[in-house]
């Protein structure tokens, strides 16, 4: 190969390339995103439609139905999931990973918007959300008091909101959890069938009031002037003096029946930061945008607001994502010097310091000119992506070790610092691109890995091997040209003297230890072979007690506490349990600060939690400690734990944050059937056999019971009789006792509040029944209480469902001393011989579903990855028995990789799996090292068992060097990143460790065996 040569020779051009590719590296570097993980686009959405009053049979019949057909007649659908509330339906389209996510979502807004007619009139609203992980809020605010009023938290709070989103980078601003106003129409209803006043004309009359259509224009004495009627209301008292009948002779305005006022809404939100009133500000950053430039210019901005609020009023920090950003990043970066340093100790101690200056000078530039094509593919900083950098930290060097191992060698053998730089380097060049060609080809795979989980681990291996590429690149073309400008042909004893101690140390291993346990295994080749399938079946005994899993915990110093409340149960229960739960989290040493939110989730602060909302009936507590430390953290969940579940007014429970693609929890069972009587008992089944399970926490069936509603049963004969619509008899319950809204009115400010015309509030009692009246068409008004009875019925306070059928969904998370088999496999022995009716069946989802599939994922790139590299040592050698030879070092890897994952207690987790499949490509440059040398040395003439001696005396160094170079790169991440990283540092650890040692024995047995 000529490469090395072109390069010396034009030396000038080569230099400038290396420092454009720096340039265009540093460049990159400053400018990419800086994010906690990558952005992970699931295609699909949710569509939810808020229709006030609405029972979840109700909506299920008039809202979920009608929009489920409608959405199933899109293609490539995975799966269709509905929950149905009181007055709210969500219904959760999800298309197959591998379509475009953003063309489906279109879809989808197009066909609900199709369907739109279909539905009933007074929705009041009906949104769809475009999924994505990265529409996460990366700040939540607090602004907290003790006496301002809502008004002032809200006004503060959106002043703030109008200055932030000017800020580049910005994507959303919301103010959350602040008490909602409208203009209250509260009519007497005696008053109002005294007067023969309707509903309708109340509602007709402030409609045809409050118009505003533009007069058009007119042409006066060649003039054009533009015409304005009165228009729509400007204050409350226009509204009051609105006028609605006549009676008797006299106009009957608004205000002679009905009180007209600002009112709030119905509170479906309540917030608390440490125990006092809040309102909540989130700001959401644009994709692709640097989180510290985004923080470096808000913080000026909140420091002068801060100083301009009023004394009642105060903002706090609830959670700012670049404090955690930079601490992951930091301490990524941290791993990534430790490693560096590591690496070059390794070099320097055996290369001597020219040498290993040269070799360590591959280190920064692979990894400036990796980041730069990194940033090009559309990824950024994020601890994914600086993983990568880290597991390619030791294997960026192999390739200058080895070209500056056989340059030193050329000019041992007298050759000046030129001629050996480029025969050296020539020579050595396809086995270098061999071997550097069957690492990248284990992590392509990987790159080409399907769904959620492939798509959060893809840049890890793009960083791989855009670092790798560009380590090639500079040990064909960069180190040559330095070592024919620094090398002297006294190099090598240099070398030697610099390094001595090193030389000798290793000399007297492979003449002593090493040349004694070669020639015995050449020796005993049949017991070897035997002892070494020995071990390896063995050493596959221990995955039972390794077990499975998929991703760790998120480390980090935060959780939430959920409460839910039985069914029925008003906002105000939830609240007072809440309390309690703020008042445990008041005496906690641990606990930093905290925040409530009661009937809605927590702002999405985390990027595969998704909050609830619209659940009178649940509460949600952000809480964060004073610090990370993983046992005082365990301590502090399990006091709390222990402590909430004796807890009995409600279910508390804590959810711990966790890494990897987004799951409602590891356990989800959903049970299917039509009767919700029946599948609500299924359901108690299966929540009993979970919460029997050894392993289980926070089990949660929320059907469990049913709800109790007041039924009007409408006497439709005597209706029909007395001259009333049935559905006039319903809008009048309707409008009497949760309101309608007829219009909306702007004030000076421009602001808009709905009108709703609504008799009673939410406390009402059942005798006030009695003074509400239904206008018939004779214009006569009858009582409501003749035309229907109140009654008590249990109906279903949720209704879920699952591919257009009805499911109860029961969930639970798994306990830490607990991997997710030992709770599955015992609850799916008992699922598979309860006996279900006919219709009625189970479907097991969560962590375990996800799991299969990305492991799925793994395997089939483990696969690809083995072929691919099969086909390549084909090419080169030539051979089909000597790629055979090569891949033992594949099984003697798994020997050290169960070992390192038992010994260090770690489960072989998603992270792990990745380590393996990577390591496939990694170890059996090794053996390409033995085979290819022991083949030189047959050619020059040397026996077989004399050819397997001398090549693994002479590449024991570059094999040991090599090796320990990618142990030391990866040792910092391994012990310090974490419960994510842990897995797959040990596994490449332990299994190039074993694979190191035994390759150098087992593979040149394996070469006398099946080379003639």
């Amino acid at each position: 190969m000529n490469i090395p040569r072109l390069a010396i020779k034009n030396s000038p051009f080569t230099l400038t390339v290396f420092f454009l590719l720096t340039v265009f590296g540093v460049y990159a570097y400053m400018r990419m995103p800086r994010t906690e993980n990558p952005s992970v686009y699931v295609p699909g959405g949710s569509i939810v439609v808020v229709y006030p009053g609405a029972s979840p049979r109700d909506m299920e019949q008039l809202i979920a139905i009608p929009v489920e057909e409608a959405v199933n007649e899109l293609d490539d659908i995975r799966k269709i999931e509905t929950e149905l509330r009181d007055g709210i339906a969500i219904v959760s389209v999800e298309f197959d990973y591998d379509t475009d996510a953003k063309e489906k979502y279109n879809e989808l807004v197009r066909k609900v918007n199709a369907t739109r007619a279909q539905l009933p009139d007074g929705i009041s609203r009906l949104e769809i959300v475009e999924w994505t992980s990265s529409d996460v809020d990366i700040m939540q605010l607090a602004f907290y008091t003790d006496s301002a009023s809502w008004s002032l938290l809200e006004q503060k709070a959106e002043d703030l909101k109008k200055m932030i989103e000017k800020v580049p980078g910005v994507k959303r601003v919301d103010v959350v959890a602040a008490p909602q106003q409208e203009i209250r129409i509260s009519p007497d209803a005696g008053k109002m069938a005294v007067m023969h006043v309707s509903f309708d004309q109340i509602a007709n009359a402030i409609r045809s009031n409050n118009a505003n259509i533009p007069g058009g224009e007119l042409v006066v004495n060649g003039k054009n002037f533009n015409l304005k009627t009165s228009g729509s209301y400007r204050d409350l008292d226009e509204i009051r003096n609105t006028v609605v009948q006549s009676y008797q002779g006299h106009i009957i305005y608004l205000k002679n029946i009905a009180d007209v006022r600002l009112a709030y809404q119905d509170r479906t939100y309540l917030a608390r930061y440490m125990g006092k009133e809040a309102v909540y500000l989130t700001v959401k950053q644009k994709d692709d945008y640097n989180i510290f430039t985004l923080k470096k210019d808000l913080d000026p901005i909140l420091e002068a607001f801060r100083q301009g609020l009023p004394a009642s009023v105060r903002v706090a920090t609830v959670f700012d994502q670049s404090v955690w950003v930079r601490h992951r990043i930091g301490g990524f970066i941290n791993n990534l010097l430790q490693g560096i340093v590591l690496v070059g100790i390794v070099i320097l101690l055996v290369m001597g310091l020219r040498s290993s200056l040269i070799v360590a000078l591959a280190i920064p530039l692979s990894l400036v000119i990796g980041l730069g094509f990194v940033d090009l593919s559309g990824y950024g900083l994020q601890q994914i992506s600086i993983g990568g950098l880290v597991v390619a930290l030791g294997l960026l060097v192999d390739n200058s070790i080895v070209v500056i191992e056989n340059i030193n060698r050329f000019i041992m053998m007298g050759y000046n610092a030129r001629e050996a730089s480029e025969k050296g380097s020539s020579q050595i060049a396809w086995p270098v691109v061999t071997a550097t060609l069957t690492t990248l080809l284990a992590f392509i795979p990987i790159i080409m890995m399907p769904e959620k989980a492939g798509d959060f681990i893809r840049s890890l291996p793009l960083t791989i091997l855009y670092t790798l590429t560009a380590s090639l690149l500079i040990a064909l073309t960069l180190t040559p040209l330095l070592t024919s400008f620094y090398f002297r042909n006294t190099e090598k004893i240099k070398f030697r003297e610099g390094a001595r101690r090193i030389k000798l140390f290793l000399q007297k291993m492979i003449n002593g230890p090493y040349h004694k346990t070669l020639r015995y295994a050449l020796g005993h080749r049949r017991m070897i072979i035997i002892l070494s399938i020995v071990i390896f079946l063995g050493s596959l005994g221990l995955f039972p007690l390794i077990g499975l899993s998929f991703f760790p915990p998120a480390e980090m110093p935060d959780f939430l506490i959920r409460v839910q409340m039985p069914r029925n149960t008003a906002i105000q229960e939830t609240d007072n349990v809440v309390r309690y739960v703020e008042s445990v989290l008041d005496t906690t040493r641990t606990v930093a600060k905290y925040a409530a939110n009661v009937g809605h989730g927590n702002p999405r602060i985390y990027y595969n939690i998704f909050p609830r909302d619209f659940a009178k009936d649940f509460g949600e507590v952000y809480v964060h400690l004073k610090g990370y430390d993983r046992k005082e953290y365990e301590e502090t969940v399990s006091s709390l734990r222990q402590l909430f579940s004796h807890y009995t007014l409600a279910d508390i429970y804590i959810k711990e944050y966790e890494q990897g693609v987004p799951v409602k929890a590891p356990v989800m069972i959903y049970v299917y059937g039509s009767d919700l009587d029946r599948l609500r008992h299924i359901a108690g089944e299966v929540e009993r056999i979970l919460k029997s399970t050894p392993g289980t926490i926070n089990v949660v069936n929320r059907v469990k019971r049913n709800r109790t509603d007041i039924y009007f049963n409408i006497n439709k004969d005597k209706a029909l009789m007395l001259g009333v619509p049935v559905h006039e008899i319903e809008k009048t319950i309707r409008t009497a006792l949760n309101g309608t809204t007829v219009d909306k009115f702007r004030d000076s400010e421009g602001k808009e509040y709905p009108i709703v015309v609504r008799i009673y509030d939410k406390n009402v009692k059942l005798s006030d029944l009695n003074r509400i009246y239904v206008k018939s068409l004779s214009d006569r008004f009858i009582p409501l209480t003749q035309l229907a009875k109140p009654e008590f019925r249990n109906v279903p306070g949720i209704i879920t469902r699952y591919n257009m059928q009805r499911t109860i969904l029961i969930t639970a998370d798994i306990a830490k001393e607990y991997k997710l088999d030992d709770v599955m496999k015992p609850v799916q022995a008992h699922l598979k011989q309860y006996p279900f009716p006919l219709g009625y069946g189970y479907i097991v989802t969560g962590e375990l579903k996800n799991r299969n599939e990305s492991f799925g994922g793994m395997l089939e790139a483990g696969i690809i990855a083995l072929i691919a590299i099969f086909a390549v040592l084909v090419l080169q050698f030539k051979s089909f028995t000597q790629p055979l030879i090569i891949f033992t070092a594949i099984p003697l890897a798994v020997i050290g990789s169960l070992w390192a994952l038992y010994l260090a207690g770690l489960s072989f987790s998603f992270t792990a799996f990745v380590g393996l499949v990577s390591l496939i490509g990694i170890v059996v440059n090794n053996s390409i090292i033995l085979v290819d040398y022991s083949n030189t040395l047959r050619k020059k003439g040397k026996n077989m068992f004399d050819a397997v001696m001398e090549a693994g005396k002479i590449r024991f160094v570059p094999i040991f060097l090599t090796a320990f170079t990618t142990i030391g790169g990866l040792l910092p991440l391994t012990l310090q990143g974490g419960l994510i990283w842990a897995p797959l540092g040990w596994t490449i650890i332990g299994g190039l460790l074993v694979s190191t040692m035994l390759t150098l024995v087992v593979v040149p047995v394996l070469y006398t065996i099946m080379t003639k």
